[in-house]
């Protein structure tokens, strides 16, 4: 547990420390990212003021739209992600940013995002399918029992993202990693790792659950709200992966 709240101490402190310093480097994300939404504003208002799953299932009506802000949002998130990283550790300066650079941290995350896809379509969603469905006539699971049962896959999904995550701020400042070069060096904080998960899927919730009572109340101020939110978190964890980085494979801090 200790070792959990140091490396969540150091993430927060790459946060915290100069919060102007952390927008500046961040700002051509920013821009990326507002430009989207202003776009997505003016283009699909109605997009925005749907809940997250009438987004997906709504969305059909003009799939090439949606799908365009869909990447042009990951595209501004993953450049977020590799500035952050280049910031915060030691060996971004040995080689500049190119599209080479950006393109392998693309497809690095779209293999991360497929491997969690698939771990919960194996493991998770059986357990969820099983809580929801029981016996026949059996009663139907608490609000309580499907908050935790949710909890606990996100916490599962979000330990093994950590132990592979590595590749990714290793893509950022151009010194490749394999996904079992991951697994190997986040062996021996295996279970620091879990604590940080447990920590991290406790802030989502309690992000999510923020933006869900906002949304009943002002759909407007959910929308306002959701998109600095979205940041911040992804803030969190970037920094959580540059700080494991900076310990398990540069064996310093990382740098604020």
């Amino acid at each position: 547990m200790t070792a959990a709240i140091s490396l969540l101490r150091d993430a927060t402190h790459l946060l915290l420390r100069h919060p102007l310093g952390t927008v500046r480097t961040i700002a051509p994300a920013l821009c990326l990212m507002l430009l989207i939404a202003l776009a997505a504003a003016a283009t699909m208002p109605d997009l925005l003021l749907r809940s997250s799953f009438e987004r997906l299932s709504g969305s059909a009506d003009n799939v090439l739209g949606t799908a365009l802000l869909m990447i042009g949002f990951v595209l501004s998130y993953a450049l977020m992600a590799i500035l952050w990283h280049r910031h915060t550790l030691r060996e971004a300066k040995d080689r500049p940013l190119d599209l080479s650079m950006m393109y392998g941290y693309l497809w690095r995350v779209v293999l991360l995002g497929l491997i969690q896809l698939g771990f919960s379509v194996a493991i998770v969603m059986p357990l969820l399918v099983a809580t929801v469905s029981g016996g026949a006539g059996s009663p139907q699971p608490s609000t309580l029992t499907m908050l935790i049962v949710s909890f606990a896959a996100h916490a599962v999904v979000l330990w093994l993202s950590l132990r592979l995550s590595l590749i990714l701020p290793a893509a950022a400042v151009g010194r490749p990693l394999s996904l079992a070069d991951s697994w190997t060096r986040t062996a021996g904080v295996s279970r620091t790792l879990w604590a940080v998960a447990v920590a991290l899927t406790l802030i989502s919730t309690a992000l999510t659950g923020t933006i869900q009572l906002l949304a009943q109340r002002a759909t407007t101020a959910a929308v306002a709200v959701e998109l600095p939110l979205t940041i911040v978190e992804g803030l969190l964890i970037f920094s959580v992966l540059s700080a494991l980085y900076a310990r398990l494979i540069q064996n310093v801090r990382p740098r604020a």
